[in-house]
Parts: C-alpha cells; sequence; structure tokens
C-alpha cells in the first residue's frame, strides 16, 4: 500500500469511477482496510451502515 495508491482509490472511488471492491484492489488492501481508511479520510463508504452501492456518481448541481 502506497500513499499515492491509496489517496488514487479513494479519489476515484469517490467520484463513483471505481466500485468499493476495485478502488481496495487498487489501494492494495482488503475490504475491512478500505472501510476504515474511507472513514479516517471522510469519504463515504459501503459499510453496514451505508448503501452498499456507495457514493453516487451523479452531480446535483
Amino acid at each position: 500500500m502506497t500513499i499515492h495508491g491509496v489517496d488514487t482509490a479513494l479519489t476515484l472511488f469517490n467520484s463513483g469511477t471505481l466500485t468499493r471492491t476495485q478502488a481496495a484492489r487498487k489501494a492494495g488492501v482488503d475490504l475491512d482496510r478500505f472501510d476504515e481508511l474511507c472513514r479516517r479520510r471522510g469519504v463515504g463508504s459501503a459499510g453496514p451502515s451505508l448503501d452498499p452501492s456507495g457514493p453516487s456518481g451523479v452531480n446535483a448541481d
């Protein structure tokens, strides 16, 4: 896991480009660790209390 890889994965996940599983793979971590990284960075993830589809790629503006 590298900082750049994690940052890239979180950015792509947050924008809706990658799914949660794809982003975790890109970051080089398992899904539990990815969820932890999302929480630490303030990025919504598909944890038990959140929508399993992940963040929406739709911009309301």
